[in-house]
């Protein structure tokens, strides 16, 4: 027998047979790994960031709603230039980039 084949079988603790060379050693998953450490600092930050985001989205919601209603009453005045207005409002409402403004 190859002596590697034997040093497996020996560690994985067959007596002769070749299958036990495939098996995982049980004390590989143990130990101190990066989601050891991780995992709780996620835990602990996770209410936050869902608070945050949860404001955030409210926000959002309420400046499309405002947005939508300043958009339409505008075109109810004027509806040929519909175009117009649209572009108008959403570049005033959003950051540039999000409007398409930062890279041509």
């Amino acid at each position: 027998m190859h002596p590697l084949t034997r040093y497996y079988i020996h560690q994985a603790g067959g007596g002769g047979v070749i299958d036990p060379i495939y098996s995982f050693p049980s004390n590989i998953q143990r130990g101190r790994r990066i989601g050891d450490y991780l995992g709780p600092l996620f835990g602990a930050i996770k209410p936050w960031l869902f608070r945050g985001a949860k404001a955030g989205a409210k926000a959002l919601g309420r400046a499309a709603l405002q947005t939508g209603s300043h958009i339409l009453s505008d075109i109810a005045d004027n509806p040929a230039g519909y175009k117009d207005i649209i572009s108008k409002h959403i570049r005033v409402t959003l950051p540039a980039k999000m409007a398409g403004g930062g890279r041509r």
